[in-house]
């Protein structure tokens, strides 16, 4: 597996799609805390907790964008200024050509993908950002 990473948070209102991608990331890197938000307030308040606690963000977010309430893109408009190291990537089964022209042009967002999170996703994103 080679590289470890401290934290990664999983952003997704659907517990089986979640339970699914924190099986596919503990297959595929050796990761020390996986932390599950299933709202944009839950991931708020767990990146808050992480300022305080051990000042560590999240090595990486994967954000779902269609959830109830605030969805995705509110993450990102409220995340922007107060966060610098986490590495976001967009996780979707948005079909609309026009959520990643969007994407692509919040510089907080290092990449969009379809869902489901596959282990071929995690070794590329793991070989580009984390090479060492």
């Amino acid at each position: 597996m080679g590289k470890k990473l401290n934290r990664v948070l999983l952003i997704d209102d659907d517990e089986s799609t979640n339970f699914l991608h924190k099986i596919v990331l503990e297959d595929n890197v050796e990761i020390k805390n996986i932390e599950v938000a299933e709202t944009v307030t839950e991931a708020f308040e767990i990146l808050e907790r992480s300022k305080g606690a051990d000042k560590t963000e999240p090595d990486l977010i994967f954000l779902d964008l269609n959830m109830p309430g605030m969805n995705g893109w509110d993450f990102l408009e409220k995340y922007k200024g107060l966060h610098k190291n986490s590495l976001i990537f967009i996780l979707t089964t948005s079909a609309n050509p026009d959520d990643k022209k969007k994407a692509e042009k919040i510089k907080e967002v290092s990449g969009f993908r379809n869902k489901p999170l596959t282990g071929e996703m995690v070794q590329e994103i793991i070989l580009e950002y984390f090479p060492h």
